[in-house]
């Protein structure tokens, strides 16, 4: 009798355990699964596949693995701040800002009312770093010519009300550009 009784008891303990083994497989296939801001097609872009439907959490793990990237392009630009607004008729605008903080964090910020966007984050840094990046504005470019630059780089209405853009470059002078129509 008490060998049944061990026997019934040792082949319980081996189900139950069988029946653990079996879950910790299925978690390790969703802990498995990166959390980097890819989407479907492998892009790392911080973008989500259905736009406007991401969490707070998921923009913040997206703005935390990308702060790194972010950092080192940053680098690459010859400005620690950029920033442009644009005033238009009825109460429209195009705000950007891309900043590299005095603690190496990276701000971003998009708020374009002409074609109702609004991002921030890695969403908006990688929508603003090409075009930023493309910009040969320095301490010596005229007024005229970088309003002209920034209008064509950024494919934005010339039919502005204000025009505002301020840089601040790596050794920390600072250029500001003021137009009125």
């Amino acid at each position: 009798m008490k060998k049944i009784s061990i026997f019934i008891l040792t082949m319980a303990l081996s189900f139950v355990l069988v029946a653990c083994g079996n879950a910790e497989k299925n978690n390790d296939k969703v802990v498995d699964e990166p959390i980097t801001g890819e989407n479907s097609n492998g892009d790392t872009n911080g973008a989500t596949s259905t736009e406007g439907t991401s969490s707070p959490e998921t923009e913040q793990n997206t703005d935390t693995v990308n702060q790194d990237d972010m950092q080192k392009k940053m680098d690459e630009l010859g400005y620690a701040d950029f920033e442009l607004k644009l005033d238009y008729a009825n109460h429209q605008e195009y705000e950007a800002e891309l900043e590299k903080n005095s603690d190496n964090s990276i701000d971003a910020e998009i708020e374009d009312s002409l074609n109702n966007i609004k991002k921030k984050g890695a969403e908006a840094f990688n929508e603003l770093y090409p075009l930023v990046k493309q910009l040969t504005i320095t301490q010596q470019t005229g007024k005229e010519a970088a309003i002209q630059e920034v209008m064509k780089v950024f494919d934005l209405p010339t039919d502005y009300t204000e025009f505002e853009l301020e840089i601040r470059f790596k050794d920390g002078t600072k250029i500001e550009f003021e137009d009125d129509k």
